[in-house]
């Protein structure tokens, strides 16, 4: 029989809306940053019609997430049922492709 289960936010507690994480596995633990990218128009907001050229990306560091393996995996396989029952509800999640890099031919070198 287990013992009664206690809960309680900690004083610290706070909700974020995360753009990204950052990090990777070490020996033995797993580390994360946790970001949020927010857009920094005040800049923009400056003329009339705002100017989308002078508008910045804020990105800020939220926290740092350390974990161990078996903590890893157990994220991992709540994240795949999670995203398996919102594509089930929802439809699919499209992951947008990166453009393909341009390529340019290299320089013309002289053969003599």
């Amino acid at each position: 029989m287990q013992p009664p289960l206690s809960v309680e936010k900690s004083p610290d507690f706070k909700t974020i809306i995360m753009s990204g994480l950052f990090g990777g596995r070490r020996p033995g633990f797993f580390e994360a940053i946790v970001y949020t990218d927010e857009m920094a128009a005040e800049e923009s907001l400056k003329t009339p019609a705002g100017d989308p050229k002078t508008m910045t990306i804020k990105r800020t560091i939220q926290c740092r997430l350390y974990f161990d393996p078996l903590i890893a995996k157990s994220i991992s396989q709540w994240f795949n049922t999670q995203v398996a029952e919102y594509e089930k509800d929802f439809g699919p999640i499209i992951i947008p492709k990166e453009p393909e890099p341009t390529k340019t031919p290299p320089p013309a070198e002289s053969l003599f």
